[in-house]
């Protein structure tokens, strides 16, 4: 019993460390969804198959930095 007992610590632990990112990361998406109009990521993103994707990856690639 000891044992799940420290997983759920564990757990717990690393949803405290992560709770920032997953807070800002969430902030972010709000901001996008407010301020960049949607026909332009419609416009931007819609395009073939593999060249939206990188389009995609190319617009996801500061976020974390």
């Amino acid at each position: 019993m000891d044992k799940i007992i420290q997983v759920g610590i564990e757990i717990w632990h690393i949803l405290l460390d992560s709770s920032f990112y997953i807070i800002l990361g969430i902030i972010a998406a709000g901001c996008i969804k407010v301020f960049i109009n949607q026909e332009f990521i419609i416009k931007h993103l819609r395009h073939g198959k593999y060249r939206s994707v990188i389009k995609a990856s190319l617009f996801g690639i500061p976020l974390p930095l």
